[in-house]
Parts: structure tokens; sequence; C-alpha cells
């Protein structure tokens, strides 16, 4: 996988006109490839980066969107919160390093927060990356299972009940929008599937927890 990777890699640098500093590379395969990282790994990068190649045409800068995608979940601890503050920093520092401008280091760092899907978002790129970001949602449903057992095995850690309890009110946040996501074309191929998956998965936790 990392070969093909490299070359996504070194073509998103290449296109915004400086070296792809493959140090930095290095470190984010390390990162991803950590053994306790069931779903946020090298394997959701990719899909990311494939769901891009569908749907780019939404993006306005779709390179910056590239970069925050390859940054987004580098920093990954389950018992912190400031994980993709902590990602962003170390994206705008690299990009920076890279020679690229603190206009566009900035706006990584900036569609970096944008997933902690915390906020409604007006910026037609931050809603983008948060929609490729969540179109696991709205995956066949074998894929969808396999995303949330994965989850699940990244926090190992938490007590059963407080898993469901909180994994319910998760995905009842998303559920409960009006639109899951932003754009018009991830409605069209997305919505429908992750709504039934979304009701479907709380239905499950929560016969689970009343059992």
């Amino acid at each position: 996988m990392t070969g093909g990777l490299q070359d996504r890699w070194e073509q998103v640098w290449q296109i915004l006109d400086v070296q792809p500093p493959q140090a930095v590379f290095k470190q984010l395969i390390q990162a991803y490839s950590a053994p306790d990282r069931f779903y946020h790994n090298l394997v959701h990068i990719a899909d990311c980066l494939s769901i891009i190649d569908q749907t780019g045409t939404v993006a306005v800068h779709s390179e910056e969107v590239a970069l925050a995608i390859w940054f987004h979940d580098v920093v990954y601890d389950t018992r912190q919160s400031d994980n993709e503050h902590k990602s962003a920093e170390w994206a705008e520092a690299a990009v920076k390093q890279a020679g690229l401008s603190n206009a566009i280091a900035e706006r990584v760092s900036f569609l970096i927060l944008a997933t902690r899907h915390n906020q409604e978002l007006t910026d037609r790129d931050a809603q983008f990356i948060v929609d490729v970001d969540l179109s696991i949602l709205g995956r066949e449903a074998a894929v969808f299972w396999q995303y949330e057992e994965n989850i699940r095995k990244e926090y190992a850690w938490v007590p059963a009940h407080l898993f469901r309890q909180r994994r319910m009110e998760i995905l009842n946040g998303f559920l409960e929008r009006r639109h899951i996501y932003y754009h018009r074309k991830f409605r069209e191929i997305f919505e429908e599937n992750a709504r039934s998956n979304l009701t479907q998965a709380i239905a499950r936790l929560s016969d689970e927890i009343t059992a």
C-alpha cells in the first residue's frame, strides 16, 4: 500500500511546486501504522483519497484538502481530546518547512480542525473534508459494520456500557442533522445509506444496553 500512497504524497506536493518532504512521509506512515489503530490508519487515508478522486470537483483547493487528509488523524490517542489540534499543529509546521506559504499552512490547519465534527461549517473546503471523513457512514453495510467494530477496538479500554452510551450519542448527533452531508454529490451517493446504517447501529447499541 505504501508505494501507491507515496506516489499520491509526492504528487500533491509537486502540484504545489515544492519538493515532497520524504522524512515527513515516513513519520506519517509510522504514525498511521501503530498497532492500536484499527480504523484511523493507512487504509482510512487511502480511502479518503479515493473519495476525493470520486468527488474532487467539489473542492475549491483540492491540493490543500488532500494535504489535510494526510495529516488529519496523524495524532490519534483515544484517551485525549486534543488530537485534531495536535495534528493541525504538526501539519502547519510541516507545510511551512516544506516551503509553502503561511496562508496555505493555516488553511490546511483549519481544514484539519474541521474534522472535529463539532460545529456548523460554511467554508466549502471544510465542508468537503468533513463529507469525505464521514463518507464511511454511508457505505455498504459490511463496510460500515467493520468500521463500527474497528472503532470499538480503538476504544477497547472503555467499559462496554460507557462506550455504548457515548457511541449512541455520537451517532444520534449525525442522524438528527437535517443533512448528514453538506454537498449535494455526497448526499446523492451516501445520505440514504448513512441514515439506514446509523439507525440500525443505534438500535443495536440500544438493545445491548437494555439486554
